[in-house]
């Protein structure tokens, strides 16, 4: 009778952690956030801060728009193409070193390439820590660089026109039928992040169902005593 019981309290919990676990509440809303309008892609910022200043002056639209410049010219893919690389003084020399060579920035360009100097570009979009996005994925699912940068080959300066946020990215993956689940941005564990030192409930449930000779006096207890519960912090 008490092992019935044990198991009919083990199934209990276990239908308890799948149901915290199991998305709730209604699908996230797609339509543009305050202060953003629809557009192919991410929403558009209606009014987007000015670009930040940069440590050399560098024209977009008379790279990639006049010059036909192909983004991936400056910006090389890395980490097998989940990144691009901000473009170093070495790179603009491949071409700068016999073009327009008496302006003041591209005479700091080859003091900087001369002295092995970083280039500290201020990025205008940046993706969280917790969130995995890859540009490769992406592009090679047809996306456009402007779904996410707007239309930089029109732009002399680069301010954050897109709106990047967990909706704009979901806008722009409805638009295109693209995955909306949590997984897609976000990689979790099947049940809950682990910490270290504390058992999974894998491993809980295999002491209940086959304990060692050393545990035969497992009891609902002493389950529920090793569980990661969510700690509590008491007030004075």
């Amino acid at each position: 009778m008490r092992r019935f019981l044990l198991i009919a309290a083990l199934l209990c919990t276990a239908l308890a952690v799948r149901a915290q676990d199991a998305p709730t509440g209604a699908t996230p809303s797609t339509a543009p956030a305050p202060g953003t309008v629809a557009s192919s892609g991410a929403p558009t910022v209606a009014n987007p801060p000015p670009g930040p200043t940069q440590p050399v002056a560098f024209s977009h639209k008379k790279h990639a728009g006049d010059g036909k410049m192909a983004c991936d010219n400056c910006h090389e893919p890395a980490r097998t193409g989940a990144t691009l690389a901000m473009p170093q003084a070495q790179k603009c020399m491949l071409c700068h070193a016999a073009i327009a060579t008496d302006k003041p920035d591209i005479k700091r360009l080859a003091d900087a390439a001369q002295n092995n100097q970083i280039l500290q570009w201020t990025r205008v979009y940046r993706v969280p820590s917790f969130v995995t996005f890859s540009h490769k994925t992406h592009t090679g699912a047809g996306a456009q660089c402007e779904d996410c940068h707007g239309p930089v080959a029109e732009r002399e300066v680069i301010s954050r026109e897109k709106d990047l946020s967990m909706g704009g990215c979901i806008s722009c993956h409805t638009q295109k039928s693209a995955p909306t689940g949590c997984d897609t941005c976000h990689q979790l564990n099947s049940v809950r992040l682990q910490v270290p030192g504390i058992p999974s409930e894998s491993v809980l449930l295999a002491r209940l169902t086959r304990p060692s000779p050393a545990s035969k006096d497992m009891s609902i207890h002493r389950f529920f005593a090793e569980l990661p519960l969510p700690q509590t912090t008491s007030t004075p």
